[in-house]
């Protein structure tokens, strides 16, 4: 997913976020009990991903994801404090709170023809991976975009979303000749609708949909882990594509085959200028790490 954002006006971080915290003992949650022993679902979460993608550069092992994985399914909207909803509106829902949205600010870029505004939550972060959450009002896109060299898993936590995810493959030298300038040829991954509650979906750098796209059907939310997190200066950066029809050689008279619609040119794009994220305040268990 693309890289969060500062929420507040004055630029300072979201409450519950922390950067560049190296995991380490966990000293307990500060969820207004004293009681460490209640270790609530987003803390056993994180500790999981200690375990998974600690030191910084971790290769994990298959079975270390797939734990995670599974555990990842069991997460639900309450965990990480958040309401289950049908739909949010531009005032007077209380999903989470956007300290930084101005009464009207939504109805105008509605107004101006933009995409409605994607809420980003942030709840962990460290140089081997982050937590955070995208809540997305219906028909809201998260635009086509990639994962370098990042392992992530994603869960739906409630509504319907539109998954579009290719990786990239290595085309012809004919191929090369129809290409688009800086584009890459990609085969589809996935091309479905999910409705929570569903399977947590897991991409690799190179494999499972390492570039993809997001469009809520319904009012939805979705629990990203990434690892390690987008860095500009490691040189993970967050790229925006543009899809591009496939056409093959020419088959019995035939100029676009069934195999040829598996495929896509993605050029890559400037950031789009109706791409918007807020930033919401994380509501749930707080995790401090020392």
């Amino acid at each position: 997913m693309p890289r969060r954002i500062k929420s507040a006006e004055n630029g300072e971080p979201t409450q519950g976020f922390e950067r560049n915290r190296k995991p380490s003992a966990v000293k307990g949650l500060n969820n207004g009990n004293n009681n460490n022993n209640k270790r609530s679902a987003v803390h056993r979460l994180y500790e999981l991903c200690v375990e998974t993608f600690s030191p910084p550069g971790t290769v994990p092992s298959p079975e270390a994801i797939e734990n995670l994985r599974s555990f990842l399914d069991t997460i639900k909207p309450v965990d990480v404090g958040l309401k289950e909803v049908v739909s949010i509106q531009d005032s007077g829902n209380d999903l989470v709170k956007r300290p930084n949205i101005r009464k009207g600010q939504c109805s105008r870029s509605k107004r101006a023809g933009f995409a409605p505004p994607i809420t980003y939550v942030h709840v962990y972060e460290c140089d081997s991976f982050s937590i955070g959450i995208f809540c997305l009002p219906p028909s809201a896109v998260l635009p086509l975009h990639n994962h370098p060299g990042m392992t992530v898993l994603s869960k739906l936590l409630y509504g319907s979303m539109h998954l579009k995810s290719y990786d990239c493959v290595n085309p012809t030298d004919t191929e090369i000749s129809t290409c688009p300038p800086q584009a890459t040829l990609a085969k589809t991954k996935v091309n479905t609708i999910y409705k929570a509650p569903c399977e947590s979906s897991v991409l690799s750098p190179r494999t499972g949909g390492n570039i993809h796209s997001l469009t809520a059907v319904t009012s939805c939310a979705v629990l990203d882990v990434l690892a390690p997190p987008y860095s500009d200066k490691d040189g993970r950066h967050c790229t925006y594509y543009r899809g591009h029809p496939f056409s093959g050689l020419p088959e019995n008279g035939n100029t676009q085959s069934n195999d040829d619609q598996n495929y896509m040119w993605l050029e890559e794009i400037e950031r789009p200028d109706d791409f918007f994220i807020k930033g919401g305040q994380y509501l749930g268990p707080k995790i401090e790490a020392r």
